[in-house]
């Protein structure tokens, strides 16, 4: 008996190991030809992998906080917690130099889809004791298009490994009752990433009804599906409770976001014809490219349907095949629940309202149900075909069915010439290869002792064929990207070393052109403050604070958040206090100042002359409702002077700027505007709308003195020196956002006024400034009444203290806590907690304590 065991042992850790191989065999060449780095452009190196690095050196430097400075102007550390907070897999960077992180990025996918066959076919073991059923379905969800086209998203994958473990939990609890682990699993689930737990649990529900029916061989009976759904729903909520730590503070900063509680689908809304058959094609071809799951029916012929096009259905060129045997599957439970399982997805697929519900967005992650129902397809028409219940030439039939549907797909996409005749022959090629890989699979169901050593071998072909069709038309960063000096941290370590006050460091545009790329990779992403660990302004992240979203519009959509260029009067009034650059000397803000440039990594820091710690002090407000009603370079100008508050009873204001109207633009794409008098020491601003991509080239008659790209919105500015004399402005870009534009432009000379009014600010200012992230203090001396106008974030999880004694604040210029003082020396405490985490912790030690209960009643 033990030797059977152990036999059987080594079967399962024999197929482990080809899994392994498989993954080596896939990336092969990422770790030849790249020294092992995969991390695609995009998303993938603009979060995952500086989230990555911004954990990493928050936890070596200890600084992790509740609060976090480098969320754009700062915000809930909640906004990030499932990019690596909450991962077990970003842990074990930790244990490696913070220069080795591209390297762990593919070794931790890889890790990752280990895991989840591992997971899938202990699910699988509890459905079934067929050995080939149990392998094919682990093959055709870990190397899947839904996992292949999500690849790029580390928190995707962390969770997805759940899923077939609490699948297999679920038939563990239907059967023997058993919920303790359970209950854990969805607990950890909801920590590790509440939106997947979101999108799992109503398929978790409607699996376990129709898994409770084919276990029990049940009819349909009203009062025992309610008292077994209400005993499962109890398990689930207990296991969400156990969350509540995460998820009470992250559904608080969820239900504020407007990009998942704004809704523009009807419930009636349906894809079109060209949406079904792109889904269709997925089924016959794994997926090519992250932006196209088929390479049949390519992304641009059909209506929004998610990111990329939509997502793949692909699972192996053996569903496709299979599954219409589902109809004559002999075991009508199975059968009947199977077909309900598909018509309710397809009507599920068919109506985008759904879509909605699921996920809070119009995407098509969700798709992964029809993973498990292909599993569970799969499975028993395996076991029926093997057990000859089911005749195996019906399979012939099914595999002309395919071939002709692959052959009427090719046939189109080469009628209407949808890719270059390179790429048309390289689909052309997999096409066939799925054909190939069809008729192997019908000769193993055709022959008379269907050995497993010929399935496994066609299931690991088919595995390593998709993996390496991924990784050829979805090429990696090259290693040299990462390499720059750029990314390191050595500037801001030298800051910090100096300064251990309350400022914000903006940096220059720098990026690196790799050998053979089509044009420069940035590396001052929006996310290189969070990835190096220091207060900015810059910030790419769906979840942000949204109490600070007015001042976000007003320079990028306001989940996306690029560093402006300019903008210096309010960066200032915004606590900027330095500027570090590489290459891009020619950015410098104005009038900063050199501080120290490194002669072996090549950085320079300069410093502001008019840094402003932590706020200054009104004698004025205005509304903000009229202030709204502004264009925005009037508003900037305006927070100069007035704070923005919903009390203020003002609606009038006064400047005192000495900005000149120089004249309008025309609406065309090549604007030139030529000046009678030329213009020199001073400030141009060029009001470009919604053009967000301009050209400024600046002449002195036919003499080309300066050219400045520019990629922002409302208004961008620049200075002009006083060795400069411009007299004619030429501005190119065309104009897409379907609004006229006749552009505005105006200059300020430097007079002299913007230092009187900084040296204003410095009459009353704050004194011995303590900055520890989560806790601040000042010190202020106010001659008369005054509003108190701070840089930090308005956030509910700020509490102020004035003198010790708690008080109330509000919300001023567009998203920064601000409050009014009358005459008198003042020490003020702003301290922070995130909302709901006290809560949060105790109903999930609470839950804690019930399980271990329940537990123990049930071991008795």
């Amino acid at each position: 008996m033990k030797s059977k065991e152990n036999i059987y042992s080594l079967k399962i850790l024999g197929l482990f190991l080809l899994v392994i191989i498989i993954l080596v065999l896939i990336f092969l060449g990422c770790y030849v030809e790249n020294k092992g780095v995969y991390i695609f452009p995009g998303d993938s190196v603009e979060q995952m992998y500086q989230f990555y690095l911004g954990g990493w050196e928050r936890i070596h430097a200890g600084t992790l906080s509740q609060f976090d400075w480098s969320l754009g102007v700062g915000g809930n550390i909640m906004a990030y917690v499932y990019y690596f907070l909450t991962s077990p897999f970003f842990y074990i960077t930790l244990f490696f130099p913070r220069e080795g992180m591209q390297y762990l990025m593919l070794n931790l996918n890889s890790l990752k889809i280990f895991l989840l066959f591992i997971s899938t076919y202990y699910w699988a073991s509890k459905i079934t004791g067929n050995k080939n059923s149990k392998i094919i379905a682990s093959f055709i969800i870990t190397f899947s298009g839904w996992v292949f086209f999500y690849y790029a998203y580390n928190m995707f994958l962390d969770a997805f490994i759940l899923y077939p473990l609490i699948l297999g939990l679920t038939e563990e609890y239907l059967k023997n009752n058993k919920y303790v682990a359970l209950t854990c699993c969805i607990g950890i689930l909801g920590i590790i990433n509440y939106y997947f737990l979101y999108m799992f649990l109503p398929f978790l529900c409607v699996y376990a009804l129709i898994r409770y029916v084919n276990v029990n061989q049940l009819g349909f009976n009203f009062k025992l599906m309610i008292k077994v759904g209400l005993k499962f729903a109890g398990i689930i909520l207990l296991g969400i409770c156990l969350s509540a730590v995460i998820l009470l503070p992250c559904g608080f900063l969820v239900m504020q976001n407007n990009r998942f509680m704004t809704n523009e689908i009807s419930y009636f809304d349906t894809i079109g014809i060209n949406e079904i058959v792109y889904f269709f094609s997925t089924l016959f071809t794994p997926v090519f490219e992250r932006f196209n799951a088929s390479y049949l029916i390519p992304e641009h012929t059909h209506e929004f349907i998610g990111w990329g096009g939509g997502c793949s259905l692909f699972a192996f060129i053996i569903k496709p095949l299979l599954l219409p045997l589902v109809f004559c599957l002999k075991d009508k439970y199975k059968r009947n629940s199977l077909v309900i399982s598909y018509c309710m997805l397809l009507l599920l697929l068919n109506f985008q309202y759904g879509w909605y519900l699921l996920q809070r967005s119009i995407d098509t992650r969700w798709l992964y149900m029809f993973l498990f129902v292909d599993a569970l397809a799969l499975i028993e028409i395996n076991e029926e075909l093997e057990d000859k219940r089911l005749n195996s030439r019906k399979l012939i039939f099914s595999f002309m069915i395919s071939g002709s549907v692959i052959a009427v797909l090719l046939l189109n996409m080469l009628y209407h010439h949808y890719w270059p005749r390179k790429q048309m022959i390289e689909v052309g090629v997999v096409s066939v290869l799925m054909i190939i890989f069809m008729m192997c699979y019908v000769v193993y169901y055709n022959s008379r002792k269907k050995e497993t050593w010929f399935l496994l071998t066609i299931l690991t072909l088919e595995a390593i064929a998709s993996g390496r069709i991924f990784v050829a038309y979805n090429y990696g960063i090259d290693h040299t990207f990462f390499e720059q000096p750029e990314q390191s941290t050595e500037a801001i370590e030298y800051i910090k070393r100096i300064d251990h006050g309350y400022y914000r460091i903006l940096y220059g545009s720098e990026s690196y052109q790799i050998p053979g790329a089509p044009g420069a990779f940035v590396i001052t992403t929006p996310n290189e403050p969070f990835s190096k660990n220091y207060p900015g302004f810059s910030f790419y992240n769906t979840i942000y604070n949204t109490e600070t979203s007015d001042y976000y519009n007003r320079t990028s959509p306001n989940w996306f958040v690029s560093e402006a260029m300019g903008r210096n009067k309010i960066y200032n009034l915004l606590s900027a206090k330095y500027w570090i650059t590489y290459d891009y000397e020619s950015q410098i803000p104005d009038d900063y100042e050199l501080l120290y440039k490194d002669k072996d990594t090549g950085f320079s820091i300069y410093k502001n002359p008019y840094f402003l710690e932590l706020g200054k002090t009104y004698d004025k407000t205005i509304n903000k409702e009229f202030f709204d009603s502004l264009p925005v370079l009037l508003k900037d100008r305006i927070m100069l002077d007035y704070l923005v508050t919903e009390e203020s009873t003002n609606f009038e204001y006064e400047l005192n700027d000495n900005f000149i109207f120089l004249g309008q633009l025309p609406e065309c794409s090549t604007r030139e505007l030529v000046l009678e008098d030329p213009i020199s020491n001073g400030n141009l601003y060029v009001v470009n709308y919604g053009v967000t991509e301009i050209i400024i080239s600046l002449y002195n008659d036919n003499e080309l003195l300066k050219v400045y790209p520019y990629s922002q919105y409302n208004y961008v500015d620049l200075r002009i020196d006083d060795n400069m004399e411009v007299n004619r402005i030429v501005v190119e870009g065309g104009n897409y956002s379907g609004v006229a534009a006749f552009m505005d432009v105006y200059f300020e000379p430097n007079d002299g006024s913007y230092d009187q009014w900084y040296q204003q600010t410095q009459k009353e200012k704050f004194e011995n400034v303590l900055f520890n992230n989560d806790y601040i203090a000042a010190d202020i001396n106010l001659t008369d009444e005054r509003y108190i106008f701070t840089s930090i974030p308005y956030d509910k999880g700020w509490k102020v203290y004035v003198n010790g004694e708690k008080v109330p604040y509000e919300k001023v210029n567009l998203g920064f806590i601000g409050l009014r003082l009358g005459s008198g020396n003042y020490h003020l405490e702003f301290r922070y907690e995130i909302p709901y985490l006290k809560v949060g912790a105790i109903i999930s030690l609470g839950s804690l304590m019930i399980l271990i209960l329940l537990s123990m009643r049930n071991s008795k």
